[in-house]
């Protein structure tokens, strides 16, 4: 997409009828938090499954309008001769996603491809990201400008653009709001010339941070009428007849945690368990915790008395429309395993010992599910209920 030159401020009409979305939010907020282990290479072999993997789970947050996706950022792990477990990646520096996003470690493994080529987390925050994603804002959303890390991302969604297109987005099927809306990113405006000690008209090397144009996969980029420009590679709902930006709920009806479209997702290490509740976009926090116990082939947590204390949804379950609900859900040891390896543990999670204590619920599903197959799977049973 081109940059465009800054012009005249245009002066501002009255403002425009625009169409309003049929379907509101008439159900409880709901975040999900997984581990990165449901894209290992224990449960996919290659690239396209691991695609697919995720695909299936962006297409069941969409259906229930999942507000939040919180992933997990567990290493691979390999069992040495002495039974031991070794980590196969290691820490490094971190990666910022998405603006909001925690600080994420990069492999430092010499012997890995291109740092990133393994990190199953970061490939899933990603590729999640990119299935709610316009396909005409991909490249620019996920380019190496925004973000030099997504230098290695880009390549990996070859199997993600032959997927089909989700149907149930929020701006596909709500009284034809697409029509009226469309999400856009913001790109520079062109670098302004100034005049040198020679009097030649050159480039500016102070970079342009802000701006009033946006990219809504147009052969040309629309140029908002608002007062106050807007910094770059921001990701914007925009209001085409009046020409603004507008709140993603009063476009759609629906929309996730932070006004942003769809889910809002974000990533934490393993080691920084507590940031699942302390890095919460809600500001009251959540207000019910659920347990899925899932991805446990052997039922081991399940014939063991570390859940019995926690009541089950299917006894109560009267979550109302205002409950901000975290439902987890993975193999409890793995889960446990994260809590054990917080570095503020000690301090957060003062006088707690397992992971259980946290949780106001646990949800049963039938023994031995996927994690992929079980989001859909306690969602349905969890709105249903």
């Amino acid at each position: 997409m081109a940059k465009r030159k800054a012009d005249d401020k245009p002066q501002i009409d009255a403002s425009k009828h625009t169409k309003k979305p049929t379907k509101q939010q008439t159900q409880a907020s709901i975040s999900i938090c997984i581990p990165s282990t449901v894209i290992s290479n224990k449960n996919a072999y290659n690239l396209e499954q691991k695609t697919f993997i995720v695909y299936q789970i962006a297409k069941a947050c969409l259906i229930y309008n999942v507000s939040e996706f919180i992933v997990i950022k567990v290493p691979e792990t390999k069992k040495q001769e002495n039974g031991e477990i070794k980590e196969e990646i290691k820490i490094g520096n971190k990666v910022v996603f998405n603006e909001e996003l925690d600080a994420v470690p990069k492999q430092n493994n010499k012997d890995q491809n291109n740092n990133n080529e393994n990190d199953d987390g970061i490939l899933l925050a990603s590729l999640l990201q990119f299935f709610i994603t316009p396909p005409y804002l991909v490249k620019t959303m996920f380019s190496p400008n925004s973000n030099p890390q997504f230098k290695n991302i880009l390549p990996k969604f070859k199997y993600a653009y032959k997927l089909p297109k989700i149907t149930n987005l929020p701006f596909m099927s709500n009284n034809e709001v697409y029509k009226n809306f469309k999400e856009g990113i913001i790109i520079p405006r062109e670098t302004p010339k100034i005049k040198n000690k020679k009097g030649d008209k050159v480039k500016s090397s102070h970079k342009i941070k802000v701006s009033k144009y946006v990219n809504i996969g147009e052969s040309e980029p629309l140029k908002l009428e608002i007062d106050r420009e807007i910094p770059i590679y921001s990701r914007v709902t925009v209001d085409l007849k009046n020409k603004n930006i507008i709140n993603p709920e009063k476009a759609y009806g629906i929309t996730g945690h932070k006004s942003s479209f769809g889910y809002y997702v974000r990533i934490i290490n393993s080691n920084q368990f507590n940031k699942i509740f302390t890095n919460s976009p809600i500001e009251s926090g959540y207000s019910k915790a659920v347990f899925v116990n899932c991805d446990d082939y052997f039922n081991k947590v399940d014939k063991s008395t570390v859940l019995k204390d926690l009541t089950s949804v299917d006894e109560d379950s009267n979550f109302g429309k205002d409950e901000k609900i975290l439902m987890i859900l993975g193999n409890y040891n793995t889960i446990q395993e994260s809590f054990n390896n917080d570095e503020s543990k000690l301090t957060i999670f003062q006088g707690i010992d397992q992971v259980s204590q946290l949780f106001d619920y646990k949800l049963n599903i039938p023994l031995g599910c996927k994690i992929e197959d079980s989001i859909m799977i306690s969602l349905t049973k969890l709105l249903s209920g």
